[in-house]
Order: C-alpha cells, then sequence, then structure tokens
C-alpha cells in the first residue's frame, strides 16, 4: 500500500529541517523523477510478490478453488493490498499467463541472437530453456492447467505468441536444414514437438530427484538435435 504523505516526509526529512522548516540537503537531491522512479520499482515489486503467492495458491489448490482470502494469507496481509494492485483473480491470472509467455519468448529470442551454427543455436535453446522450465517449474505448471480459464481475448494473444515461439523454432531448424546439418521434411511440426517436451517437463522434473537441472539440459539438448541431425 502507498506511504501516506505524513510518513513520507517523517522519512526524507533530516532532523535539522524539521526545527528550521527548510529542506534538507537530502531532500534537494530527491528530484520528482526519482521519487516517480522509485515509486514505480516498490509498485512492481509488490505485485511480482502477488503473483508468486497467486501463483503457488494456484498450482496447489487450483484457480477456481483459490480465494482473494486466500491470497492474502500467503502474503501475510489483508485483502485491501491485493485489491489495491488487482481488481479481482482472474486479473493476476491473465498478467501471470502474459508474464510467463513473455518470459519464455525471451529465452528464445536471445537464443536466436546470439552467433553460432544451426547446431550451437539449437543446443543452446535447448539447454536453457529446459533450466527456464525447471527455474518456473510452478508458473509453467499454472500456465498449461489453467489455459481454459483465462479470457477468449487473452487465450488468442496466447495463441499468437506461441505461434512466434514454434516459428522461432522452426526457424533454426530451417537454418540447419539449409546449411546440411539437420534433416528435417516438415520444421514447423519438428519445432511443436520440441517445444512441447520440453513444456512439459514441469510434470515430471523434481528437485533433488532422479536427475539434476544441469543432467536435465544436456539430456534434452542431445535428444533434440537427435530428432534433426542429418545421419
Amino acid at each position: 500500500m502507498p506511504v501516506s504523505s505524513a510518513r513520507t516526509k517523517s522519512v526524507i526529512l533530516h532532523p535539522e529541517a524539521r526545527e528550521t522548516g527548510k529542506p534538507s540537503n537530502r531532500e534537494r537531491r530527491i528530484k520528482p523523477d526519482q521519487a516517480g522512479s522509485m515509486r514505480e520499482e516498490v509498485n512492481a515489486y509488490k505485485k511480482d510478490l502477488i503473483l508468486r503467492a497467486a501463483c503457488e495458491t494456484f498450482y496447489d489448490h487450483g484457480y477456481h478453488d483459490t480465494t482473494v482470502d486466500m491470497l492474502a494469507a500467503r502474503l501475510s496481509g489483508t485483502k485491501a493490498i491485493f485489491y489495491y494492485y488487482y481488481p479481482d483473480k482472474r486479473a493476476v491470472l491473465d498478467e501471470l499467463f502474459s508474464r510467463t509467455f513473455a518470459s519464455a519468448l525471451e529465452v528464445l529470442h536471445t537464443a536466436l541472437e546470439e552467433s553460432g551454427t544451426p547446431t550451437e543455436t539449437l543446443t543452446r535453446f535447448a539447454r536453457r530453456y529446459t533450466e527456464w522450465v525447471i527455474d518456473n517449474q510452478k508458473f509453467v505448471a499454472v500456465f498449461w492447467r489453467e489455459e481454459r480459464t483465462i479470457s477468449n481475448e487473452l487465450r488468442i494473444a496466447i495463441a499468437r505468441q506461441q505461434k512466434r515461439f514454434d516459428d522461432g523454432v522452426a526457424t533454426i531448424i530451417r537454418r540447419g536444414v539449409a546449411c546440411g546439418e539437420f534433416d528435417s521434411k516438415d520444421p514447423q511440426s519438428t519445432s511443436r514437438a520440441i517445444s512441447g517436451m520440453l513444456s512439459f517437463m514441469y510434470t515430471w522434473w523434481r528437485d533433488g530427484r532422479r536427475i539434476s537441472r544441469k543432467v536435465a539440459a544436456d539430456d534434452n539438448a542431445e535428444l533434440i538435435l537427435r530428432m534433426v541431425r542429418k545421419t
């Protein structure tokens, strides 16, 4: 929640400034644009806390069985904190979906932008995306479990982003085919198979069990190369 103006003054003002009524050196150094930037950072931080708390709760109980009271309890606060930033839990779910996919696309774009052969690029993407799924496992789980719950408008937008994602992976495969490194009759279908295999790691990977994060990344990279490598 925003800090009251009285409390803000008591925090910013230096003791001698309260006595003289003149602004302290510290006050002079804080410019309006800096104060606005700090406020935005605080708001972004609090929204992140709410999103993470919502993700944990949706993961544990499902979207439909989650209440705002439960979200507030997870935040160790009141419902007023929640409602200050979001009108309802649907708005939180929608933003969770948007942020999750934007983050996934960033992993792909970074892999594409770096130099290297198609084999190096696909290997880099496979490893990094595996690590991203592991590091964001609950977000990915909520994304797939609650896909039918989001608004139609957001579902259409997510479908477009999914196509962009698949197109990006297919681009790597086509480059490999063009230079003789890969063999794929249908790069688009192969791309969807790759993204599906990596994304659904959320269903079975568990910290401290089966295989480590690094081994999972290495194994997935090797499996994917076997799918497309020219023999």
